[in-house]
């Protein structure tokens, strides 16, 4: 039978509602019986139980009827949760993120009562302590956020780590793991965050057990310059063959350390460590991942950062987070070669350090080559050393080329020693509709500076004052 409506087709229903917002498709459900029969299931995918919201949520009677429709939840829980929320069941729920600020009992209970869940995500304001239910059977993804982890059937309460592919812990605790649970392990996704409970010997002998890692993101609320060379020589021995991002900032690696770990890496999506040297050794292991890099983070580094930086830009056509620097813009005169990453960089930091003599040729080409990031979020112009000579960004100096920056969320300029006027401010109000944090001293008076950051916040933009 032919087709002859575009929305009768299940494929195009739902390429449609991916694109609309709640309030879109509570109109759509409006429209008719056929576009209710249609869009009511995505309407109710997605239920955001908040007390901020409590006015605009739908009734009890609504949810228990639609209940069926639910796969992701959010619920935020205070002093006691609204009468008769307890009870609500969602037999089909995949994603359950719990946000706990005193209801603690009550909100632990619930995360056990589907054995559906594929991701949980648990985030206390306190540190609170969870028993994993046993009916976690299909728990893919879990994120815990000052959660203490209370193992006190080990071999039943945590027998969802065989499942589990993403484990993301932040300042959270979990009682030492037997070989069994760690030799278990399917994780390819991992993120410990201050971890405690676990000694980071510990906490790297349980990332060693995960071999099928593909991404690591491992810090410590210590120094873990100790343990760095163990990793090294993990990678090196491709404990990790699938791994494509690595990311830390509590080693200080030596060249050769950093090098070890890229070249026992599959292919490198991501990279972020701190250095105590010039990297010459990375530079070299770096090259033949190019094409597909897209995230790098070196920081402490020594220096010889800035020709690098622009050759990761002429090269790395993926590349969408950078923070090696300070760039030297004597590096980039007199070569107008395209940078690969124009369109898809996101953040760009590191700084950009202007020499005394080329200023003026210095800021022409700067602000030319940042114009050309269109989709540029993040933008760092801090100095090193602080107060060395940086973009001026200022209207008589060519800010207005900088219009072309339209999606710039925040900006840093600590250390740069601005001199704006409230006309600067008045332009970024209206150029950067999408910018929501300036970082750093609009102008060394504070006077001066004092009224600009006022008229920020009146227009949305949140101001952190360095100098």
């Amino acid at each position: 039978m032919a087709i002859k409506n575009p929305l009768d087709l299940p494929e195009i229903r739902e390429l449609l509602a991916t694109f609309l917002t709640s309030d879109d498709l509570a109109r759509c459900v409006r429209v008719s019986k056929g576009w209710h029969s249609l869009f009511l299931p995505y309407l109710w995918s997605t239920l955001d139980i908040l007390p901020r919201h409590r006015k605009r949520l739908p009734s009890l009677e609504a949810m228990q009827r639609y209940k069926d429709h639910v796969r992701h939840l959010t619920y935020l829980y205070q002093e006691k949760a609204p009468d008769g929320y307890q009870s609500l069941q969602f037999p089909a729920l995949s994603t359950l993120h719990i946000h706990i600020l005193k209801a603690k009992n009550l909100a632990i209970e619930m995360a056990g009562n589907y054995s559906s869940l594929t991701h949980l995500e648990l985030n206390a304001l306190n540190i609170i302590k969870w028993i994993p239910p046993a009916g976690l059977s299909n728990l893919t993804s879990l994120n815990l956020t000052r959660i203490a982890v209370d193992l006190q059937d080990k071999d039943t309460r945590w027998n969802f780590l065989s499942k589990l592919e993403t484990l993301e812990l932040y300042q959270s605790s979990i009682s030492t793991l037997s070989e069994s649970m760690m030799g278990s392990c399917r994780i390819r996704y991992m993120r410990l965050e201050a971890v405690v409970g676990l000694t980071p010997t510990e906490q790297l002998k349980w990332i060693e057990h995960c071999t099928y890692l593909k991404r690591l993101t491992w810090n410590y609320t210590c120094n873990l310059s100790g343990l760095i060379e163990g990793i090294a020589q993990l990678a090196a021995a491709n404990t990790w063959p699938d791994l494509e991002e690595f990311h830390t900032s509590s080693f200080m690696a030596t060249d050769r350390q950093a090098s070890l770990i890229i070249n026992g890496m599959r292919r490198v999506l991501g990279f972020t460590i701190n250095f105590n040297q010039p990297f010459d050794l990375v530079k070299t292991a770096l090259r033949p991942h190019f094409p597909w890099l897209k995230r790098l983070i070196a920081t402490r580094s020594c220096g010889t950062n800035s020709g690098f930086a622009i050759e990761l830009l002429k090269s790395c056509p993926k590349l969408e987070d950078l923070r090696v620097g300070p760039i030297q813009v004597r590096d980039m005169l007199d070569d107008d070669t395209p940078w690969a990453c124009e369109s898809s960089l996101r953040y760009l930091g590191g700084g950009f350090n202007v020499d005394e003599g080329i200023e003026e040729a210095g800021q022409r080409v700067l602000l030319e080559r940042l114009s050309r990031f269109h989709n540029l979020e993040l933008l760092s112009l801090v100095c090193e050393p602080p107060r060395s000579k940086t973009l001026d960004l200022r209207l008589e100096s060519g800010l207005n080329q900088l219009a072309t920056l339209t999606r710039l969320q925040a900006i840093n300029v600590r250390h740069t020693g601005q001199e704006m006027t409230m006309n600067e401010v008045e332009w970024i109000i209206k150029h950067w509709k999408n910018l929501r944090r300036f970082i750093g001293a609009l102008h060394y008076n504070d006077d001066k500076s004092r009224e600009m950051i006022a008229r920020l916040r009146e227009a949305g933009i949140s101001t952190e004052r360095w100098r």
